[in-house]
C-alpha cells in the first residue's frame, strides 16, 4: 500500500541535464519527501499494539539519479495481517469503506481474529467486537497514509523548490 506523485516528462528533462549534477539533489528531495510524509503517516495511524505505526516506511530509489520515493507499509505482503490492518484502517471496511477499495458489502470480522484485541480492552472474546462491526456497516477510513500526504503538500512544494534551487546553483557553478 503506497501512495504516488509522478512527474511526467522526467525522462525528457534528465536526457539534457548531466546525470553528476542532479543526482545529490534528486535523491536529498526523494528523502526529503519520504521523512515529510513518514511522520504525519505514523502519527494519524491507530495505534493499539503500535505494529501498524511502526511498519510505516520510506524507500528511496537507489539508482542515479534517484527517480521516486515510496512511503507505506512495504515490508508488508499483499493478503498478510498488517497489510490487511493497514489497507481496513486507511480505507474502511464494508458500506462505510472508501469507493477506492472493493467491498461494499456488509463486514462482518470473524471474531476470533479479534480475541486478543477484545481482551486486552476488558471484553470476553473478539465476537462481541465483530458483531458490533458488522450492525455498524464496517469501519470508517481512518486516512492515515492518504491524510499525510495531504497535510504534506506544503513542504513537499518547498522542497520542489530547494531542488530547482540546488539544481541552478550546480548549473551556475557549471
Amino acid at each position: 500500500m503506497t501512495r504516488q506523485i509522478i512527474v511526467h516528462g522526467l525522462d525528457r528533462i534528465l536526457e539534457k541535464l548531466d546525470r553528476d549534477m542532479i543526482a545529490e539533489p534528486l535523491k536529498d528531495f526523494f528523502t526529503g519527501i519520504g521523512i515529510t510524509i513518514q511522520k504525519p503517516a505514523r502519527e494519524n495511524a491507530p495505534v493499539d499494539t503500535g505494529h501498524l505505526r511502526n511498519a510505516i516506511q520510506y524507500e528511496v530509489d537507489k539508482s542515479e539519479p534517484s527517480l521516486w520515493a515510496r512511503v507505506g507499509l512495504l515490508d508488508a505482503s499483499p493478503g498478510s495481517p498488517l497489510w490487511l490492518k493497514g489497507r481496513a484502517m486507511e480505507y474502511g471496511t464494508g458500506k462505510q469503506g472508501d469507493s477506492e477499495v472493493g467491498h461494499k458489502s456488509g463486514h462482518w470480522p470473524p471474531g476470533p481474529a479479534l480475541d486478543v484485541w477484545a481482551r486486552r480492552h476488558g471484553m470476553q472474546s473478539g465476537a462481541q467486537v465483530a458483531r458490533a462491526i458488522g450492525k455498524r456497516g464496517g469501519l470508517k477510513p481512518r486516512k492515515w497514509l492518504r491524510g499525510a500526504f495531504e497535510s504534506s503538500k506544503g513542504e513537499l512544494g518547498r522542497l520542489l523548490n530547494k531542488l530547482g534551487n540546488d539544481i541552478l546553483a550546480r548549473w551556475e557553478r557549471g
